[in-house]
């Protein structure tokens, strides 16, 4: 396959590709960070602007936004703790403890790598890969759809810095709220007590915005006002790392690109479950000495070398057997179609140059992408050295101004700040917030799964779960996960 798809290597230096990758990477990039402007969105948008285009143009356009608006996220996750995107909550975590202990460009540094990389493998994986590792996504039914969303959630487990129990306390808590709204299946309304804006449940995005960035608004402003988040007076301009700055978490590089690669092949998956199982697999092999919810650059590089390693195999579905990998997926299928391209092998058959152009369009955009992170990141960076008096009470205005804009619902916005409130007492108690939304983006996938389970099981899940190879090393990692994490609590409390 690489001596098929080298021929058209050469068609993604044309000038009108270049400068479809140079303006999806920018917008991508800008409206990643963004709290409440997610990259789907960027890529709806720029769908319009694309009918002039032919269709491997218009498509390196949209790949390249996808691409870009995952790392893009990262950006207000490290730096304020506002995810713009739901695939760099867990790195708000980790990331955002570094800003304050004045190491925010360090871990600049370490994200632009691991996103760049991470996206140049998914890409290379995507390229040469495409048809066998498409089968694979055809080995996942319903078992293993619940399954997987079981491993993401006992994941909470894992990053529950405090009491377990408390941090299984807030994922039940995101399970509960994950019921809110009509039921598909039955069309019943479900816990909205008669408010409208409840009928279309609780959304990811003010979800996020709430727990994450909201509620680190209202701390920001408790501080000294005179102060800025960092301590610091003045930043680096170096961005891009040195090997000595990636020596030392190499191996957790490794695996959170591997977790992003797996992860990314299966449908409905996608950067949101992948970079919790990285995450927690990063604190289960954590040394003494490491400082996991404390400012851990390990942790950051795991989740951010899974979150663009993500994005090329969440597309290998979607162009070989026409399921999206994810939302954005899903957008960009919709582009496929209407520029007359129907996806399956027929396309790589009849239409090779569009296809493998793309693909090296999407390889290329993760090039390109490092060079325009840098003169971004420099720019971003700068809001750390800003006063809290500032910071916070712009944090919160863009918060309620990002949810208004990504849904044009009032109700969102009264939710996102309910949510906020709760998200900042939560953190005063050592309860998790990571744990409600984890519940809240796994529980439609468990409840799916569930019931789709029950359904072809004949009300027999166990029996169904255990004669299928794949569900049961998923059920195997997920007790592994568990009986791990309440072990070293219990290690824990009696040091």
């Amino acid at each position: 396959m690489i001596d098929d798809s080298l021929i058209y290597l050469v068609n993604i230096l044309s000038l009108n590709n270049l400068l479809a990758m140079l303006l999806g990477v920018s917008v991508g990039l800008i409206i990643g960070a963004i709290p409440g402007l997610s990259p789907p969105m960027a890529i709806a948008l720029l769908i319009p602007v694309s009918f002039s285009f032919s269709p491997e143009t218009a498509l390196i356009l949209m790949v390249s936004c996808f691409a870009a608006g995952i790392y893009g996220g990262s950006f207000s996750a490290i730096l304020l703790r506002a995810p713009g995107t739901s695939a760099s909550a867990a790195s708000a975590i980790e990331g955002y403890e570094l800003t304050k202990r004045g190491k925010a460009i360090e871990a600049i540094r370490i994200s632009a790598f691991a996103s760049v990389i991470g996206g140049l493998l998914s890409g290379f994986v995507l390229l040469l890969l495409s048809p066998p590792l498409a089968q694979v996504s055809l080995w996942f039914g319903p078992a293993e759809y619940f399954l997987i969303a079981l491993l993401g959630l006992s994941a909470i487990a894992s990053v529950s810095f405090g009491s377990v129990w408390k941090g299984l306390i807030s994922g039940l808590l995101g399970l509960c709220l994950s019921t809110v709204g009509v039921d598909h299946f039955s069309s019943f309304p479900r816990f909205t007590f008669d408010f409208i804006g409840l009928e279309s449940g609780i959304g990811i995005m003010p979800t996020i915005i709430g727990l994450f960035a909201f509620a680190q608004g209202l701390q920001l402003c408790e501080g000294d006002p005179h102060t800025n988040i960092s301590g610091l007076k003045k930043l680096s301009w170096r961005i891009w790392p040195t090997l000595s700055d990636i020596a030392p978490v190499k191996w957790s590089l490794f695996r959170g690109w591997l977790c992003g690669l797996v992860v990314g092949i299966i449908p409905a998956a996608g950067g949101s479950i992948a970079q919790w199982i990285a995450y927690s697999w990063e604190i289960r092999r954590a040394k003494p000495g490491d400082q996991f919810g404390k400012g851990e650059i390990k942790g950051l590089a795991a989740t951010e070398g899974s979150n663009n390693g993500v994005t090329g195999t969440s597309l290998i579905p979607m162009f070989v057997l026409g399921i999206p990998g994810g939302i954005s997926a899903a957008v960009i299928l919709g582009a496929l179609t209407i520029h007359g391209l129907q996806p399956g092998m027929r396309l790589f058959k009849n239409h090779p140059e569009v296809i493998y152009t793309i693909m090296w369009g999407f390889i290329g955009a993760n090039v390109l992408m490092a060079f325009v992170a840098v003169i971004l990141a420099r720019g971003y960076a700068y809001l750390t050295l800003f006063p809290r008096g500032i910071i916070g009470p712009l944090v919160i205005v863009f918060s309620i101004v990002g949810v208004y804009a990504g849904s044009n619902n009032v109700y969102d916005v009264w939710l996102m700040m309910a949510l906020g409130v709760l998200g900042y007492f939560m953190e005063k108690h050592d309860f998790s917030p990571a744990g409600v939304l984890l519940g809240l983006v796994l529980g439609p996938i468990a409840e799916d799964g569930m019931r789709n389970l029950l359904i072809i099981s004949d009300y027999q899940p166990l029996s169904f779960i255990l004669g299928r190879p794949v569900s049961v090393v998923i059920l195997i990692c997920i007790i592994s996960i568990i009986a791990f994490s309440f072990k070293k609590n219990k290690g824990t409390k009696e040091v």
